[in-house]
This record gives C-alpha cells, sequence and structure tokens, in this order.
C-alpha cells in the first residue's frame, strides 16, 4: 500500500466517488501471466490489500473478476460475481482463498481458446469499502502443454559408479488436475521422488526428481520424462523430453572370436578378433598373447596367422582404454593332425586284427569240413564190405 501525493481528483468507478490526494493505493498480488490448457482449470495465485478495519469491521466480504476492464459493468463484463455466485463466459468460476485473510486465489473451471484476456480482481467489505486492483492477470489458454524443464539442460558424459541426478518439472495450471509425470529406460538402480511444488510467483508445477548409479549398461540410452494432463477431450495431452546418457568407463565383456573355427588343420589361415565394449572406444588398444610364452604375439583387434603344428594352445587378449584394462578368457586353438595319425593307425590295426580273426575261422571251418568228408569215406567203406560178407555167404547156402 501506498499514498498517492497529487491532488484532488474524480476516481470513477460503478458510482462516482470523491478522492483526495491523500487516498491510499492498494495492490493485489498475482501473477501478470499464466498459460492455461483448453480443457482443464487453471488456478489463479492471489491476495490483496485491503484497510485493516474495514476487514475487522466488515460483515462480508465478496470478490468479483472482471474482463478485460478494472471495474464493472457496464464498462466490462464481470465474470464472476460473488456476491450471487454467478459466472458468467464460464462454466464455473471458484474463488478458493479466505477473503478475510486477504486471500483471493481462485479456480476457473473448463477454460476454452477464447478465455484468452487480462483479468481484474475487485473486492467488496460491506458495509461499503470496494475496491478494484488496477493489475491485471493475463490468462493464455492453449490446446498443447507448456514444455517440460529438464534439467541439468546439459547432460555432459558421468564417469560409471558415480550418481546423476536428473530432474523434470511440468506446469500444473491446474494443481486439482495436476499432469502425472513417468521415465522411461529407467536405469535399474534409480530412486524416484515426484511432488507438486509452489513456484516464486505462487503458481505450481510437478517436480520428479531421479537420482542412479551409472552403469556401464546405460551408455547410450534415451531417458524419456513424459507429463500426461488429464482434460475434458477425447485424449489427454502429453508432453515429453529425452535425453541420451553417456558413461565413460573402461573395457567390458572382453571375449575372443575364432575364424573359420576353434580346430583347424596345418596350413589353414585363422584370424583372432579381440571384442570389448568401453567407451571412449576410439582410442582402444589390443594385446595378444599365448599361454606359456613371456613375449607378446602382437598389437591390434585382430590376430592373422598360418596354422603349423606348433599354433596349438590357448589364446588370450587384453584390452585397454584411458580408464583400465580386462583381459578376456582364454580360447584354445586346436591343431588335429597328430589326433587324426593316431586314429587311422588305431583303425588300422582294428581291421587288421578282424581279417586276421576272418582268415582263421575260415580255416577252421575247411579243415572241419574236410575231416566230416573224410568220416564219410569211411564209413561208405566198411559198409560196402560188410554187403559183400553178406551176399558171399548168401550164395554159400544157395549152392
Amino acid at each position: 500500500m501506498y499514498i498517492i501525493p497529487f491532488m484532488t481528483f474524480l476516481f470513477i468507478t460503478d458510482e462516482l466517488v470523491l478522492v483526495s490526494s491523500e487516498t491510499p493505493v492498494y495492490n493485489a498480488k498475482l501473477p501478470s501471466r499464466i498459460t492455461a490448457l483448453s480443457g482443464s482449470c487453471v488456478q489463479i495465485p492471489c491476495t490483496f490489500e485491503a484497510p485493516e478495519n474495514e476487514l475487522k469491521n466488515a460483515t462480508s466480504i465478496f470478490g468479483f473478476w472482471m474482463k478485460n476492464y478494472p471495474y464493472p459493468e457496464p464498462w466490462a463484463l464481470v465474470v464472476f460475481n460473488g456476491s450471487t455466485n454467478i459466472s458468467k463466459g464460464f462454466s464455473h468460476i471458484e474463488i478458493t482463498g479466505n477473503l478475510s485473510q486477504r486471500e483471493c486465489t481462485t479456480v476457473f473451471y473448463d477454460v476454452m481458446n477464447n478465455h484468452s484476456d487480462s483479468y481484474y480482481f475487485r473486492v467488496e467489505i460491506k458495509p461499503h469499502w470496494k475496491y478494484s486492483y488496477l493489475n491485471p492477470i493475463n490468462i493464455s489458454v492453449s490446446d498443447s502443454p507448456q514444455p517440460l524443464i529438464f534439467k541439468p539442460t546439459d547432460l555432459k558424459a558421468v564417469m560409471e559408479e558415480t550418481t546423476v541426478s536428473l530432474s523434470c518439472s511440468a506446469e500444473a495450471p491446474c494443481p486439482k488436475q495436476p499432469p502425472t509425470i513417468s521415465w522411461s529406460n529407467i536405469p535399474e538402480s534409480a530412486h524416484i521422488t515426484t511432488q507438486l511444488q509452489e513456484k516464486p510467483n505462487k503458481t505450481q508445477s510437478v517436480f520428479s526428481h531421479m537420482t542412479f548409479k551409472a552403469s556401464y549398461m546405460d551408455h547410450r540410452k534415451n531417458i524419456s520424462c513424459t507429463a500426461t494432463y488429464p482434460r475434458k477431450t477425447s485424449k489427454d495431452s502429453t508432453v515429453e523430453t529425452t535425453v541420451m546418457l553417456q558413461v565413460l568407463f573402461p573395457p567390458k565383456e572382453t571375449r575372443i572370436k575364432i575364424d573359420p573355427s576353434a580346430s583347424v588343420s596345418v596350413g589353414t589361415n585363422v584370424t583372432l578378433t579381440c571384442k570389448s565394449k568401453a567407451n571412449p572406444s576410439n582410442n582402444m588398444i589390443f594385446y595378444w598373447h599365448k599361454r606359456g610364452q613371456d613375449n607378446q604375439l602382437d598389437l591390434g583387434e585382430q590376430l592373422t596367422f598360418t596354422v603349423n603344428r606348433s599354433s596349438g594352445g590357448w589364446y588370450f587378449c587384453i584390452a585397454k582404454n584411458e580408464h583400465g584394462i580386462q583381459m578376456s578368457e582364454e580360447i584354445q586353438l586346436i591343431v588335429p593332425e597328430l589326433s587324426v595319425r593316431l586314429i587311422t593307425g588305431c583303425v588300422g590295426g582294428i581291421l587288421a586284427l578282424l581279417l586276421f580273426l576272418l582268415a582263421t575261422l575260415l580255416k577252421r571251418a575247411q579243415t572241419a569240413r574236410a575231416s566230416s568228408e573224410s568220416i564219410v569215406r569211411e564209413t561208405d567203406q566198411d559198409r560196402e564190405q560188410i554187403d559183400c560178407i553178406y551176399v558171399n555167404d548168401f550164395i554159400k547156402r544157395v549152392k
């Protein structure tokens, strides 16, 4: 409140009032501008100044809202009349603040695009004090929600195992129907808190805070924050923002790939490739080693050579970047020439043994057959001799 130091003048409202040079000027405290979402409501935070004695002696207090002009009809449209509780141009308007405590917070319901305009607050304290506040609030109605505020705005690369904090806030012009905030691609270690917060200008927003420990598995992960606004339309409105997480980490999951296979013959060209995940990866160094050999075999992601009899054995690689090193598991390269010869010799020996056994069985079978035929011949000769004796004896008796 302050005093106007000017000379006496006429101040025109809905009635003529004579004002002296010492007439105090009162203010209403409310945002100068607010953006509402069509099909939803909008809450206007508001407090006002008024004479202490008028409030103390008040028999009743009423609040009013005028569109585009601070004074009532016929100069401006009274969109809300507190004395009659009638709204014009809106489905419903409600003063939720306690006027006796100088609180004039008001909710305009079901705002539409044609409601975009400047609105002035007026108070009437019975029996005789009336005042229109000259600082308006400009309500702008949009079909789309306001963009989300994402922090940090510039997400830099973070080291593995460090704690990362992300926040996402969405305007809540209608705290009675606030937006819901959801996150996607959430890291396993994430902890999320969400709450309705009041901003310095007394408007509100939904604030969501997420913390997690960075893992190499989160590298290049797109983390999204989405706000969904309920409204009286066929579909809810959503707004989303996405950030890509960059994680710095030493080599992980280091392994060896063999081409063409882990078992090769002498004279075959073999390529061993060292695979590893790391960030940064453009300056990685790869070292090649063989179990039992002190000297390093080679440098580079690939190791290519022609297989000889001494190439068989266990190989491993070491991957290194600026953040650390990792050794792969050993992988065995098999050169099967000697094994094949041994198997061939064994098979040949078994075949020779089988042939020998077969020949022996055939010889025994032939011997048995010859013996049987000899016995048969001897038996036939004996029968012939017996037959001759019987015949000669028969002839003698006849004679």
